[in-house]
């Protein structure tokens, strides 16, 4: 179906889960252009949900919603059904949103640990950065997704996969319920995107729920519990993987 035909709009999803994050009826607008027209995902936790379309179809322009860089022009994000609005990125991040894009800006120059907390570093009761709880964290973070990464190393002695691997620990410093990845594998080797999707499994066994963005359709019938498609800023259909 996600390859062929328009898929079944009025035959949505069934979980045994409520979402735990929701759009409903999204709008977006930029000046002579309608990004969105009235889209919703749902997003469960202990799944991955695969949101699937071409370039253009809005993906991008929903993820910056659900991190507070773009606000909607109509509709309504819900949190565990109740209503809320990401107005900042901060403020998404409180929520627990946190997103792992293709291109995550790193620091060469700094340690891992400083890359995985920069900006929000724990600080001590006089308000100075504390090296030592930052460290402590940042190996635990690292060692929840299996990686064996010295937080004092400096950033640039890492290969590729290991700075993918920081990119995804500083995205989870901020004890995320809703983790988003989008287009994850690009940049993976086969053996780096097997190891990634290791640690998707890992994550819904901890309850998170995942957005995975992807036009891969096998890594979708590969990780995916269920399926958005939007298509041209609106969405032509949902439903669980398992019944395409």
């Amino acid at each position: 179906m996600l390859a062929g035909a328009t898929p079944d709009v009025s035959a949505p999803a069934s979980p045994d889960v409520a979402p735990l994050l929701s759009l409903q009826g999204i709008t977006k607008e930029f000046p002579g252009v309608r990004a969105l027209s009235n889209v919703s995902l749902n997003i469960y936790p202990g799944r991955v949900t695969a949101l699937v379309g071409e370039n253009g179809a809005g993906k991008s322009t929903v993820v910056k919603i659900l991190t507070g860089i773009y606000q909607p022009n109509a509709g309504d994000i819900l949190i565990e059904g109740r209503p809320t609005l990401f107005a900042t990125p901060q403020s998404a991040e409180g929520a627990g949103v946190t997103a792992i894009h293709q291109e995550t800006v790193l620091f060469d120059q700094l340690s891992v640990a400083e890359n995985i907390f920069l900006g929000h570093a724990p600080r001590d009761r006089f308000g100075l950065i504390d090296i030592g709880k930052m460290a402590d964290r940042a190996r635990e973070i690292l060692a929840e997704i299996g990686a064996g990464i010295d937080p004092s190393h400096k950033l640039q002695d890492l290969g590729t996969a290991n700075k993918h691997l920081v990119a995804i620990a500083r995205a989870l410093s901020i004890d995320a319920r809703v983790v988003i990845m989008d287009e994850p594998t690009a940049a993976l080797s086969h053996k780096e995107i097997d190891e990634l999707y290791d640690l998707v499994e890992e994550l819904k066994a901890q309850g998170k729920a995942i957005l995975f963005i992807s036009h891969k359709f096998e890594e979708i019938f590969r990780i995916a519990d269920f399926y958005t498609v939007y298509r041209d800023g609106k969405m032509v259909g949902e439903g669980p993987i398992a019944e395409i």
